[in-house]
């Protein structure tokens, strides 16, 4: 079976991933171990709060994507988002010459459905569409990052 980019068990799968990436991420150590970007911590209050809201809005895209052709994108976004995610937690390990917390979901499961998600779209859709998709992703991902490093640098 050949997957399309914007079948719900592929996108929900998205959600899936992310929650057990939160998991892995709080347990493993990763609002402290964000020191080593930020050069603070990041509270673990501010961090669930933050992802819990991504979570949140990656539940609604996904919902969104799977029920109407013309917001398919956002599953590209998504997919986007997770991809690049997963190469910063990898990125990460290499820096620090260590384990990056998430490192494990961020390989396992992250790149090879970011991956097969953006890889399945690029067949299936306009470029223009794909990229708007991209460029949401990547957009997205850099608001959260720069909640996470505004939110670390002002903690008390």
């Amino acid at each position: 079976m050949r997957w399309h980019y914007r079948d719900p068990p592929l996108v929900w799968l998205f959600v899936v991933a992310y929650a057990m990436h939160l998991a892995e991420e709080f347990f493993g150590g990763f609002p402290e171990w964000f020191a080593f970007i930020a050069g603070e911590r990041l509270p673990r209050d501010a961090f669930v709060i933050i992802n819990l809201t991504a979570l949140a809005v990656m539940a609604a895209a996904a919902h969104a994507a799977t029920r109407r052709e013309s917001l398919g994108w956002l599953a590209i976004a998504i997919a986007t988002v997770v991809s690049v995610n997963g190469l910063a937690h990898l990125l990460g390990s290499l820096v620090s010459a260590g384990y990056s917390p998430v490192l494990v979901t961020g390989v396992v499961l992250y790149l090879p459905l970011g991956m097969l998600a953006l890889l399945r779209a690029w067949h299936h859709v306009a470029p223009a569409f794909f990229w708007r998709g991209v460029v949401a992703g990547l957009a997205a991902h850099a608001v959260v990052v720069l909640i996470a490093l505004s939110t670390a640098i002002t903690a008390p």
